[in-house]
């Protein structure tokens, strides 16, 4: 599956070319990796007359006829050293050698800096990735962890590799991300992640020897902020495939696939760079409107999966069916566990996502009494993700088994389509345009239907991206003004149903 980049990444990425064996970029040629100390600079050669003054200049400088030297390439990712060469610079050269590679296949040209943590500016403006490889233990300072995590939630990419797949690295990762994300959890990368698709697409990596040889289909770790990935985590070493080289006894993946998947991470973390949300921009939907003749109860399924990516997504839509509807009503929100017993007195449920998820025995007999003593549903495939829309079908079917209650397609003519705001045609993101074998402007939500209404509405297109308001350049969904259509229609529909 190919995700298509923002319209920055798009207009920057070029077409892929065969594998080169040797690369020159900007007149240096492509160093050997060794996995060790890196060697000290050569000594300079001087002729005696270098020992010398120079002259003075001319009273009227002399014309230059040499062409100018061209601007500098952006910066698009930041190694951090720390503490001894021998553990963050083992592998001197795999940045530079990544962007040679890319610069030379994809015909990208970036560079790279190399700063300790008390030098970085943490902007990620300026800098939409930063990498730290390493063999050895680390701890940072409090002051460290709050910078980075600031980082992060701002837009950052911060970018993890066990050099050689060392284990100490990799307790120190994990250790670190729990204290400065204690919120949320290290897991992996999903197959349908379009980490794994937004240039390449990565079905499986191949591994050296000293991993066990044979292929990985889900190498990365990583930390999910809102709907982006903020940390990624490699514990089998990129680093020396980065390098363009490879050691029989440690961990890693292979150079070729090293170097396919270091560039669709350049990729995504430059295309997602401007979707960071802060904490403070999470709306916590408020109606302070006390002419209302009711209050309108809507609880978030909190379930074991991611279950929140859009933080800000269904506020926005409550505020919004507030501000543009004449419903005399005010929306209670609030985050709950199939399992709570106040959830009877929701009759409105919204479910969103993006990975696999299982309902414990007890949550699917609440959600089944809930759907059929009157309760309302309404599911959401965050970014189209495949994940998802599998464990959302399965757990709706454990919930309703009966043929009567499967999933179909809502006819164009159902309430939904038609209140408050007719809707005849939608307009889908480019992901989504890209994905469909058959593209189209009708929308396509899917439904059960229980005593004569509909009780549970369900899009495998993304709606709550939409929601936000925000850009989301690998969502597959609506885009904004539809998604905010059909969710302020299904809102209505619950309410007058």
């Amino acid at each position: 599956m190919r995700y298509p980049s923002s319209r920055h990444v798009a207009a920057v990425l070029g077409l892929a070319a065969l594998l080169m064996p040797a690369f020159v970029w900007a007149g240096e040629v492509r160093m050997e990796g060794s996995c060790g100390p890196p060697p000290p600079p050569k000594p300079a050669e001087r002729a005696s007359a270098e020992t010398l003054p120079p002259l003075p200049l001319p009273a009227t400088p002399m014309r230059r006829t040499e062409k100018k030297k061209p601007p500098e390439p952006p910066v698009i990712i930041t190694k951090l050293k720390w503490g001894d060469v021998r553990d963050w610079a083992t592998d001197e050269n795999d940045v530079n050698n990544l962007l040679i590679w890319m610069k030379t296949k994809l015909k990208l040209n970036f560079t790279y800096d190399v700063k300790s943590v008390d030098e970085l500016e943490f902007d990620p403006q300026r800098m939409p990735a930063l990498y730290r490889t390493g063999h050895y233990e680390f701890t940072f300072t409090q002051q460290q962890r709050d910078k980075l995590r600031k980082y992060a939630i701002n837009g950052g990419c911060i970018i993890f590799d066990a050099c050689c797949g060392r284990e100490d690295f990799t307790k120190s990762v994990v250790r670190e991300m729990k204290i400065i994300f204690p919120e949320a959890k290290l897991e992996p990368v999903a197959l349908d992640h379009p980490i794994y698709h937004c240039y390449y697409d990565i079905d499986s990596v191949q591994l050296s020897e000293g991993a066990g040889g044979g292929t990985i289909a889900q190498p990365l770790l990583s930390i999910n902020i809102g709907c982006r990935v903020a940390v990624i985590f490699s514990p089998y070493d990129m680093s020396c495939g980065w390098d363009m080289h490879a050691h029989p006894d440690a961990k890693a993946i292979v150079p070729k696939d090293a170097l396919r998947l270091g560039a669709n991470l350049i990729a995504y973390s430059t295309a997602t760079k401007t979707m960071g949300l802060s904490l403070a921009e999470s709306r916590v939907y408020v109606d302070a409107d006390t002419t209302k003749w009711d209050k309108f109860r809507v609880a978030q399924i909190v379930h074991e999966g991611q279950w929140c990516p859009d933080p800000a997504g269904l506020s926005t839509l409550l505020d919004t069916v507030a501000a543009t509807t004449q419903l005399k009503i005010s929306f209670d929100r609030k985050d709950l566990k199939l399992s709570d017993p106040a959830i009877s007195s929701y009759p409105f449920l919204y479910i969103t996502g993006h990975q696999d998820f299982t309902l414990s025995d007890e949550e699917v007999s609440v959600l089944r009494r809930y759907l059929l003593n009157g309760g309302f549903l309404l599911g959401d495939a965050c970014c189209g993700r495949g994940s998802f829309d599998a464990a959302f079908r399965r757990e709706l079917k454990r919930a309703l088994p009966e043929k009567a209650y499967e999933l179909t397609a809502l006819a164009a003519d159902h309430a939904v389509y038609r209140r408050p705001t007719p809707v005849t045609s939608v307009e889908y993101t480019p992901a989504a345009m890209m994905k469909m074998k058959t593209p189209t402007n009708a929308p396509l939500l899917e439904g059960v239907s229980i005593n004569g209404n509909t009780a549970v509405i369900y899009s495998p297109h993304d709606l709550g991206c939409g929601w936000e308001l925000k850009p989301h350049p690998y969502g597959i969904g609506y885009e904004s003004r539809s998604a905010i259509t059909l969710g302020i229609n299904a809102i209505v529909y619950a309410i007058t149903h």
